[in-house]
């Protein structure tokens, strides 16, 4: 099982662990109710060593990945970044991912147990191009900053100004006690955040630093309960949770990840097809369930005793104080308001569409 460089912190300062993607992660540190009010009103430092990471390089890196994925890799200069996907060519996710360009390579950012998944797809398009797949997850330390006041602390850490101009995905390099650090704008949960890159050995160096200096910010140290929480919250998505290989990206709302100009992709001509008819035949959307236990994730739901999706995130939601839930429902049931019903196996849980993100709308 592989070891986050910051193993040791998380030891001495009492973390729950849970396993993600195989990897030991923090699931708290005694405080959830407070790791969840940081990450709302200051920020939240978090581990995300369990993220899988993969270097694409060659000559024909730009021409082939733009061919491959659904976005405009193409568009991208050195600093940029996309969101994207990987699909079969029936349309299906093989991935989501976020492409980041350096000067020489592309960095992609995907769920760790997609990568062999991934990397198996993708080289079967590989015919003659000049174009490489590292794969890089141990390479490096990831660490995530997210809330509200994480461009102030990572500009205090720092000393850089731009950090905080940069636009989604967009990335640079910066020094921290002395040590590089690769810092993109990356959020998990709709609000500001970033992803750092360090050397595993600066690891701890850099976590101290940024824990110690952001008190000043209403920062804390936080698990992946709490980010998993505001996850929901917010509506996003994630692979393997929420999305499937049976997952046609539009239906998880993921229409960012979509280029409609730039011209044909894998799974393209299934897209184009679902963009002109306007709409798919089921969709991701949010659930009230009131003040109950969390349903299990694949729970039927129902209307009224016609079955018309099913739950795949749910979690008790401090700032909606009931229990929210994500899930796909079929275009008859979407609008917000709609009455539903979850059985599960403890019975039948009343349950109500919402809009996404939870509190809007």
């Amino acid at each position: 099982m592989p070891a986050s460089p910051l193993f040791n912190q998380h030891l001495e300062h009492q973390a729950c662990f849970t396993t993600v993607n195989d990897w030991q992660m923090p699931l708290h540190y005694g405080a959830p109710k407070a790791e969840y009010q940081a990450l709302r009103h200051g920020f939240g430092l978090i581990d995300l060593s369990s993220r899988g990471l993969i270097r694409v390089e060659g000559q024909d890196r730009q021409r082939f990945l733009n061919a491959m994925l659904s976005n405009n890799t193409a568009a991208l200069e050195l600093g940029q970044g996309c969101y994207a996907t990987f699909l079969n060519p029936k349309g299906h996710m093989v991935t989501d991912l976020v492409v980041y360009a350096d000067e020489a390579s592309y960095l992609l950012e995907v769920e760790a147990h997609v990568v062999p998944t991934f990397l198996e797809a993708i080289d079967f398009f590989v015919i003659s191009e000049d174009v490489t797949f590292a794969v890089e997850t141990e390479k490096w330390a990831a660490l995530g900053v997210q809330g509200p006041k994480a461009p102030d602390a990572l500009v205090a850490v720092s000393g850089q100004e731009s950090v905080r101009d940069l636009a989604p995905y967009g990335n640079q390099s910066c020094r921290i006690e002395g040590h590089d650090v690769w810092i993109a704008r990356r959020s998990y949960t709709r609000q500001p955040g970033y992803l750092l890159l360090v050397d595993p050995a600066a690891a701890e160096t850099v976590w101290t630093t940024i824990r110690q200096q952001g008190e000043a910010f209403e920062g804390r140290a936080v698990g992946l309960e709490a980010l998993d929480t505001l996850r929901i919250e917010s509506g996003t998505p994630r692979f393997g949770v929420d999305m499937t290989e049976a997952t046609i990206p539009i239906e998880a709302n993921l229409q960012d990840a979509i280029s409609y100009t730039k011209g044909c992709y894998v799974g393209q001509e299934v897209i184009a097809r679902v963009d002109a008819r306007g709409h798919v035949n089921r969709q991701l959307v949010g659930l009230l369930l009131g003040p109950t236990g969390l349903p299990e994730a694949g729970a039927k739901i129902f209307s009224p005793d016609r079955e018309v999706g099913w739950i795949t995130s749910a979690t008790q939601s401090p700032t909606m104080q009931q229990t929210i839930a994500l899930g796909y429902v079929r275009r008859e049931a979407l609008e917000p308001g709609t009455a539903l019903q979850v059985r599960t196996d403890a019975g039948e849980i009343p349950a109500m569409v919402s809009a996404l993100p939870f509190g809007e709308g």
